[in-house]
């Protein structure tokens, strides 16, 4: 069965939801921007030359988040020449619109969500991050298959650097302020009692709302990083964070903060909410407040022993668990049974 997994530019969605699935399998891929027949393809690994007329020579194309009546005549095109054609989406966008602080809110208004629903029910299935958005979306298109987020171990194979004090970190992208601030509280008491301590993120610069009272040298902020940069960049964590806000945008959200942590081998402190593989005390510290948070914080910057115990397990964990090449098989189920389906309706 030739398939092609098509994302969204050079995102990390596009990365971990496409292009690494595709290479595991054996499959095609690429990232564009644009709108059929007019798009842009940025990336990817294929055998052919793209464009959209190329797009009918696969059995089954994986489109992420496709929106707007190009993609959905796309998708009808496709499935007439015989394409299973499935949806990827790794988000609740429901819940990005009720987000007043989220960056792309403006993108999923009403006419954009209709766009995205019309697009989710014309497909041949859906394929999702988590439990919650198979519910989520089945109203939409009862097949949905829940394929988790699995890593390329290769990029985190990093030495951290090492040096004085300990670092407590933070990565992550748009929408998750409301989750940040009670818990970077909990980091403002530690660095307080902890001299040693300092805060670092990457991406939203949530370490810049600390630097009034600890200085620059204690509260680092880095930009957003491309995907190569992205290990280096949170490989100076000692210590990851790891909160959840109690939203339905949260609910939805893998847990991909603590993989990566984990696999550079990086104890986190993380939210049930969203992190309940982790075994508590084992391959990670929970704390579902800021208060236990702080107090789970203070344990890990005082024991040294505790981070490399922690740390360890953790990275153990992914390596055996959720490194890519355990998660493949998922996918593979997932394209065969929508083929299957697919098939099997034409038939009928």
């Amino acid at each position: 069965m030739s398939t092609l997994f098509v994302g969204i530019g050079t995102s990390a969605a596009c990365w971990y939801r496409c292009a690494l699935p595709a290479m595991h399998l054996g499959a095609e891929w690429c990232g564009v921007r644009g709108e059929p027949p007019q798009l842009a393809f940025l990336t990817g690994i294929s055998s052919r030359l793209l464009d959209v007329d190329e797009l009918l020579g696969y059995d089954t194309v994986v489109l992420q988040q496709p929106r707007g009546g190009a993609w959905l005549k796309l998708i009808r095109r496709l499935q007439a020449a015989g394409t299973t054609v499935l949806f990827e989406i790794d988000d609740d966008v429901h819940a990005v619109r009720k987000l007043a602080a989220h960056e792309n809110r403006a993108h999923y208004g009403k006419p954009a969500l209709r766009d995205l629903e019309l697009a989710m029910r014309a497909c041949d299935g859906l394929i999702v991050s988590t439990e919650f958005l198979a519910r989520r979306y089945r109203g939409l298109n009862p097949n949905a298959w829940v394929c988790r987020n699995g890593l390329d171990l290769g990029r985190f194979g990093l030495t951290p650097p090492g040096g004085d004090g300990v670092t407590i970190g933070w990565s992550g992208g748009t929408g998750h302020r409301d989750a940040v601030l009670p818990w970077l509280e909990a980091v403002r008491g530690v660095m307080a009692q902890r001299p040693q301590v300092r805060f670092m993120s990457a991406g939203q610069p949530f370490a810049d709302l600390l630097a009034a009272d600890f200085g620059p040298e204690r509260a680092i902020s880095l930009p957003f990083i491309d995907i190569d940069s992205y290990p280096a960049a949170i490989a100076n964590f000692d210590i990851a964070l790891a909160p959840a806000g109690r939203t339905n945008f949260h609910r939805a959200k893998s847990d991909l903060r603590w993989l990566e942590a984990s696999a550079l081998g990086i104890p986190t402190v993380a939210d049930p909410f969203v992190y309940g593989e982790i075994e508590d005390g084992v391959t990670g510290l929970l704390a579902e407040d800021a208060a236990t948070a702080g107090a789970r914080l203070l344990d890990l910057v005082d024991d040294a022993a505790l981070r490399r115990r922690v740390g360890g397990a953790a990275r153990e964990h992914v390596r055996t668990q959720r490194a890519m090449t355990a998660m493949a098989g998922q996918w593979a189920d997932a394209l065969t049974q929508a083929r299957e389906g697919r098939q099997a309706a034409v038939a009928s």
